[in-house]
Order: C-alpha cells, then sequence, then structure tokens
C-alpha cells in the first residue's frame, strides 16, 4: 500500500504541474505595474490564483479518488467463495476514468487576470 500512496503522489504532482502549465499557456501576456503598490497589488493576485489552483486540483484530486473503487473490489475477490462471484466483483471495477475529475483553472485564470488588469496591468496581447 504504502508504494500505491508514493505513486499516486509522484503522479498527482505530474497532474498538477502538467495543469499549471496548461493554465498559464492560456493566460494573455501582460505589462505588469511597476510601482511598488502595483506590485505589492499582483502579490495578492497571484496568492489569490495559487490558492485557488490548489482548491481546484484537491477537489479534482478527491473526486478521481472517490471514484477509484479498486479496494473494494479487491475485499469483494478475497471473499469471494467461487468463480463466478470473483467475476462478479471484477465486473464492477471502475476503469479509473472519471468524468470531470481534472481540475478547472479556467475561473482562477480569469480571476487573476481581472485582478492584475485592476492592479493596473495593461495586456499585450489582444
Amino acid at each position: 500500500m504504502r508504494r500505491t500512496l508514493r505513486t499516486a503522489t509522484r503522479a498527482s504532482v505530474c497532474t498538477l504541474a502538467l495543469w499549471l502549465l496548461a493554465g498559464c499557456a492560456t493566460e494573455p501576456r501582460l505589462l505588469l505595474p511597476t510601482s511598488s503598490e502595483g506590485l505589492a497589488c499582483i502579490a495578492v493576485c497571484d496568492a489569490a490564483r495559487s490558492r485557488c489552483v490548489s482548491f481546484e486540483t484537491t477537489s479534482a484530486e478527491l473526486a478521481a479518488s472517490a471514484c477509484d473503487n479498486s479496494q473494494q473490489v479487491q475485499t469483494c475477490v478475497d471473499r469471494a467463495v467461487d468463480d463466478r462471484t470473483v467475476l462478479a466483483c471484477e465486473a464492477k471495477l471502475s476503469t479509473g476514468h472519471c468524468p470531470g475529475t481534472a481540475p478547472s483553472l479556467g475561473p482562477c485564470n480569469e480571476d487573476r487576470l481581472m485582478c492584475a488588469l485592476q492592479c493596473g496591468a495593461k495586456m499585450l496581447d489582444p
């Protein structure tokens, strides 16, 4: 079980990194303010985005883990009395693909963009 958790953690970190890169790619380039007030304001925007991304990622991981029923299926197989019961247990195994378990980072990026514009940032891309 310990090995499974390490693998799952590594996979989660890789997934998070990919989603963060994908999220960054969709945001337009900005010319950030250079004043100390503007930079402090942008720092608040970035912190809010980080909290949003963390929440969305955690929510997606929880949804994915709730979809994984392999432990319940293994318990069912362990208690099976014949091959027919084993097959019935295995038929209930989730494929691991759960719709809607990818983090939704669009709102996090949009909120950060709007916040940065309110701080005085200017969009460089149309």
